[in-house]
């Protein structure tokens, strides 16, 4: 098993807009989404990270170079992973358990928030719960087909700790120095789906519902 990546979360120093271009992003460190376990062929395209957190909620920045945006999911908790799409796991461990949250969403924006043990075994968000998670794009229409001028999308998420909490059952609240096992995920959409990674995950086949294979997140 290769050695677990780690990351620091950065605590905000100001308001976090969801924007690609709000100067509070430059307090956080980038991550690169650069491992590809199952790749055969195709273009192997740069995914970047970055994440901050403040008393309320974690906030995250995707930054995708894509010449093949497409998306055709509109459901809430749906089959978002078959898009152009982001991902973040978070695992849970309770009573020797480990379960996790994935939060996933296409490139126009479109959240599936799941929670379980197993990929087969979920629970998905209610929509109440959805309604707390904001998410911005760069790709503000409700699905998006391949173009030849297509170059690359962005992302930025807020998922607020209430949130979290009422999927996993108990308070999450993370202090300074508390730390979670984590991955971030990108596929590439009809054309180009290159599961990348951001740790590795040693499986045969592509599956990110993998938590033995996360790597660490540490809050500043």
């Amino acid at each position: 098993m290769n050695q677990p990546k780690n990351y620091l979360a950065r605590r905000a120093d100001r308001t976090v807009r969801l924007a690609c271009d709000d100067q509070v992003w430059s307090r956080a460190d980038v991550l690169s989404i650069d491992e590809y376990p199952w790749y055969t062929a195709g273009l192997k395209q740069d995914t970047t990270v970055a994440m901050l957190y403040d008393e309320r909620a974690v906030y995250l920045l995707f930054v995708c170079d894509d010449k093949h945006i497409s998306a055709v999911e509109t459901h809430p908790n749906g089959w978002v992973c078959k898009d152009s799409c982001v991902e973040f796991f978070i695992a849970f461990e309770s009573e020797g358990v480990i379960k996790y949250l994935n939060f996933e969403a296409n490139c126009c924006g479109t959240i599936h928030l799941g929670f379980g043990a197993w990929r087969e075994v979920r629970s998905h968000a209610a929509p109440e719960v959805l309604d707390t998670v904001e998410v911005k794009t760069s790709i503000p229409m409700p699905t998006k087909e391949e173009f030849l001028t297509d170059d690359g999308w962005w992302l930025a998420a807020k998922i607020p700790f209430e949130a979290i909490s009422k999927m996993v059952g108990s308070d999450v609240a993370p202090k300074s120095g508390d730390t979670w096992r984590v991955n971030f995920y990108r596929c590439g959409g009809k054309t180009d789906p290159q599961y990348a990674a951001w740790n590795r995950i040693d499986w045969p086949e592509p599956d990110y519902h993998k938590p033995e294979f996360f790597g660490t997140l540490t809050f500043e």
